[in-house]
């Protein structure tokens, strides 16, 4: 076999692994919704336009998604590595350390991902208020870019509190490309304080959930920092993601009220947030390692308040095809 050809296999081995495309494309999908079809329905507009930006919008975040997660390869290759010698088994199998996907492949895989998204977003500096676009792409690139290089600053490399202050927020310039891209098309429309709901209710589910999978109890620590040591304890890193999830649904739900959305929808989104709020309470009356792993719980609440809002909206106000 030649070397491209056990490259190549080793990259879809990878992403199938850390990436797979079958379960993060409608993740993608879900986020681009979520958002530009919520910035619709506050602008009035009936039915909802769905068309070919907003096809390259929802792979563009898909693929920025991906990159994300190679950067964090590559970032974390030599602390994953350190890690698992060390004999921390949330390490020794990761892809890196067990040489299933090299630093060379990762490389190869980001240029790729960085033409296709560059590929996909050239048309629309071709269309009509050709600047937003390129403003909102260019930025988000640039943002997670310098994530890739820890925006210059040694010290975020070694704290997990900074990491998160610098590299969270990049959920919001992606949200800003997704406004760039409905700026092409519509204006604004709804009260000011609209795209504060639509900016928090989508952006602290995924600091819930970046939060919640590094909570671990005293006797399984290790030397890898987790948010448990960050916080002065697990019972208050746990209190974290869930008052996060609560913030977020007050906002959801404050949004749909707004654009019209009914009770069917609230209900759902109040059982969707009480699930990872329930997982954390159990947490703090019986700490068990089980009951540590919240990340299932709160990507319940973040597969209703993103896919679960697009589809209310789409059922809501129906759906048109535009072409560019």
């Amino acid at each position: 076999m030649s070397e491209s050809s056990g490259r190549l296999g080793r990259i879809f081995t990878y992403l199938n692994a850390q990436f797979p495309p079958a379960v993060m494309l409608p993740s993608g999908v879900a986020t681009f919704l979520a958002l530009h079809w919520s910035l619709q329905a506050l602008a009035g507009q009936e039915p909802l336009v769905f068309g070919a930006r907003a096809i390259v919008g929802a792979l563009t975040i898909t693929l920025f998604m991906a990159i994300l997660r190679v950067y964090d390869e590559l970032k974390d290759a030599e602390s994953d590595r350190r890690l698992a010698a060390a004999g921390d088994p949330r390490y020794m199998d990761r892809p890196i350390v067990t040489g299933e996907i090299t630093e060379g492949d990762l490389h190869v895989l980001r240029h790729t991902i960085t033409a296709l998204m560059l590929l996909m977003n050239l048309p629309l500096l071709l269309l009509g208020k050709w600047f937003y676009p390129a403003l909102g792409f260019g930025a988000a690139y640039l943002a997670t870019w310098l994530s890739f290089k820890w925006y210059f600053w040694p010290k975020i490399k070694t704290s997990l509190f900074l990491a998160l202050l610098t590299h969270n927020p990049l959920t919001v310039v992606l949200q800003a490309y997704v406004l760039t891209l409905f700026l092409q098309e519509f204006s604004l429309g709804g009260p000011p304080w609209g795209l504060a709901l639509i900016c928090f209710g989508m952006w602290f589910p995924i600091t819930a959930w970046e939060t919640c999978r590094k909570i671990r109890l005293p006797d399984m620590e290790t030397d890898y920092e987790t948010y448990s040591k960050v916080f002065g304890g697990w019972r208050r890193a746990a209190v974290v993601p869930a008052v996060l999830i609560l913030i977020s649904a007050g906002c959801v739900l404050a949004l749909s009220r707004q654009v019209g959305l009914g009770p069917v929808f609230w209900g759902v989104l109040g059982v969707a947030a009480l699930v990872p709020v329930g997982a954390v309470l159990r947490l703090q009356l019986k700490p068990t390692p089980a009951a540590t792993k919240l990340r299932p719980f709160v990507e319940v609440y973040v597969v209703v308040a993103q896919a679960g809002l697009a589809i209310a909206l789409g059922v809501a106000r129906g759906v048109t095809w535009r072409p560019w």
